[in-house]
């Protein structure tokens, strides 16, 4: 299969929502409020409709799995509240880089808010 460039004129890139590069601390956990069977990964790109992950260690995961996500917000500037979790579901994962690309599964509209505000962090404090 060929390789075609993508272009800003392109209507699928037009329609995908924007990507922030990032480098923020994160865990992905199997219970809300627990801090077991959970796993640190660094957030490479988010955007209001996923996230690029890339674990800290050796982990597993396959399409489908869900977890939550845990965000400390405070490294990112927002005060309160300090810390943000929402239901996610992987939706690809490369076990030879420790990566997971993932969306977040029924985000309430304060959550999207939310992200929103992680996103604008993220961008302001120069992590592009």
């Amino acid at each position: 299969m060929a390789h075609t460039q993508e272009t800003d004129d392109d209507p699928i890139l037009q329609n995908r929502p924007k990507r922030f590069l990032s480098h923020t601390l994160v865990e992905l956990r199997q219970f809300k409020r627990l801090p077991f069977l959970c796993h640190s990964a660094v957030v490479l790109d988010i955007s209001s409709g996923g996230f690029k992950l890339e674990f800290t260690g050796e982990t597993i995961s396959t399409p489908g799995r869900r977890y939550w996500l845990h965000i400390p917000l405070i490294p990112l500037g927002i005060s309160s509240p300090t810390s943000f979790s929402c239901l996610c579901e992987c939706r690809w994962f490369d076990d030879k880089r420790y990566r997971m690309g993932g969306s977040f599964v029924d985000l309430k509209p304060d959550d999207e808010k939310l992200i929103e505000k992680v996103m604008a962090s993220i961008k302001t404090r120069g992590q592009l």
